[in-house]
């Protein structure tokens, strides 16, 4: 049975994958495959056929085979999401962008294109990612009992605490500190925030706040109006209430100079 942990961009979907990857091996119920790309599923798929149990992946976009995999019973999922506002600011943050830089990259498109894809398939575990981080140990047992698996409160509470932002932020250091003194491939061109960890997939700048309404600190009032008025009824429509969007002045004010040509 293949397990995705598929969630948005920046919504704790690396959190989600973590906590199902260690419940499945504490269980000896399978094992940890690692984030892969989507369109590579068929090659994984025949590499990992003679695998039993669970093998939990994580992607982010879905395809064709993957959608099939669910419908055919072979595959649940693990989904998280978050208001894109601050999906949107976290990005900028880790990815180290400016805001009209990833609007040209179509990340809203992306998103919502795949929170359709996920959330139209059967089996998966839906969680917003407000509810994740406010009940860690309640997400863990969720987690669990989608995976068939039974976890008393105690064990729920230990694992919980061992992602916690302040151990995930103590693996994001021992992985900068090896990364520091392995050498370079002079062929590898990635920037140093496409570095991460191939056990916990924490990138070297993967937390920089778990607080929700981030974008009202970090996006400026015509970034935060331009998102609202591209994804405003996704936000109604997914508990994002209205009066949480800026004032409709402000909404309003939407520059021009930043959308794409």
């Amino acid at each position: 049975m293949w397990v995705f942990c598929c969630g948005m961009f920046r919504s704790a979907s690396t959190l989600q994958f973590q906590i199902t990857s260690r419940i499945v091996k504490d269980q000896g119920l399978g094992q940890q495959i690692g984030w892969i790309d989507a369109k590579r599923f068929a090659e994984v798929r025949k590499e990992c056929e003679s695998n039993s149990g669970f093998k939990v992946i994580k992607v982010h976009l879905c395809t064709n085979e993957i959608a099939e995999a669910f419908h055919n019973n072979e595959a649940i999922g693990i989904y998280t999401f978050r208001d894109l506002r601050d999906v949107y600011a976290s990005y900028m943050s880790q990815r180290m962008k400016p805001f009209h830089y990833l609007w040209n990259e179509g990340l809203l498109d992306t998103c919502l294109e795949s929170h359709r894809w996920w959330t139209s398939l059967p089996h998966i575990l839906v969680s917003h990612y407000e509810d994740l981080v406010a009940d860690l140990p309640g997400e863990v047992q969720r987690i669990a009992n989608h995976l068939g698996v039974t976890l008393n409160g105690e064990t729920c509470e230990q694992i919980a605490s061992d992602y916690s932002i302040e151990h995930q932020q103590k693996r994001i250091h021992q992985f900068k500190q090896t990364l520091l003194k392995t050498e370079r491939n002079p062929d590898d061109h990635r920037e140093i925030v496409d570095y991460h960890d191939e056990n916990s997939l924490l990138h070297v700048n993967h937390i920089h706040s778990a607080k929700t309404g981030r974008w009202q600190e970090e996006l400026t009032d015509t970034e935060a109006a331009t998102i609202v008025n591209y994804v405003k009824d996704w936000c109604a429509l997914n508990q994002y209430p209205a009066a949480y969007f800026l004032s409709d002045e402000k909404e309003n004010t939407v520059a021009t100079a930043i959308l794409p040509i």
